[in-house]
């Protein structure tokens, strides 16, 4: 009876050590907390929508034939004063029918603002308080506009700088704030260029650079 008293507090003495780290580091079991705190930044990890992975991607690659020529590629876009620049330029690759211009709507715009209010008196005199309380950058949108008596907050071309802009007014205390896109309403040019071997396409690559807010890139279709 005392030996199997003794056996039983040494095979405890034993576990205990074990689980002590005494024998070298003991596998998790896997269980919370312990597996959270191995996380590198838990807090940071989020799940992002299919158009923030294929974001991540990147744009497909242009097909390519035996010898390194690109099928098509699109070089644009281009508002009036930058096409008469970049005409001149295209031209001297003497590409012949392999160049195509086509006209595309402009970018839109995405607007931050409040809704209207009933009236221009009373629209104007929330922006009178907006401004005392330090929101500075704003405007009151005028009768002939899409949304009459709203208070324009800022507006962006790109959508994820406007949902900032949105969450960091609501965080100052502003409520009510929106976000909304609204269409340019005007064209840009847009150039497709098709069978382009690998010196064109370096030659295209230093015309683009001249051009900061045009891309190249392979065609849609």
């Amino acid at each position: 009876m005392r030996l199997a008293f003794l056996l039983l507090l040494l095979a405890n003495l034993v576990l205990l050590a074990w689980r002590q780290g005494a024998f070298g580091p003991v596998a998790d079991a896997g269980r919370e907390p312990q597996r959270l705190a191995r996380q590198i930044a838990p807090e940071q990890i989020r799940v992002l929508s299919s158009d923030q992975v294929a974001a991540l991607r990147g744009p497909a690659p242009a097909a390519r034939g035996g010898n390194g020529t690109l099928a098509c590629v699109e070089l644009g876009d281009f508002d009036e004063a930058a096409l008469a620049r970049i005409q001149p330029r295209l031209a001297a690759l003497a590409l012949g029918d392999r160049l195509r211009a086509r006209r595309v709507d402009a970018p839109g715009w995405f607007i931050v603002y409040l809704p209207p209010a009933a009236t221009r008196v009373e629209a104007e005199r929330l922006a009178q308080d907006l401004r005392s309380r330090g929101f500075r950058d704003l405007r009151v949108m005028g009768p002939a506009t899409q949304m009459p008596n709203a208070i324009v907050l800022g507006s962006f071309r790109d959508q994820e700088l406007a949902q900032r802009h949105q969450v960091d007014l609501t965080r100052r205390g502003l409520k009510g704030v929106q976000v909304t896109e609204r269409a340019s309403g005007s064209e840009t040019t847009r150039f497709e260029i098709r069978g382009v071997d690998p010196a064109l396409t370096q030659q295209l690559a230093e015309i683009q650079k001249e051009f900061p807010q045009s891309q190249l890139g392979a065609c849609a279709n």
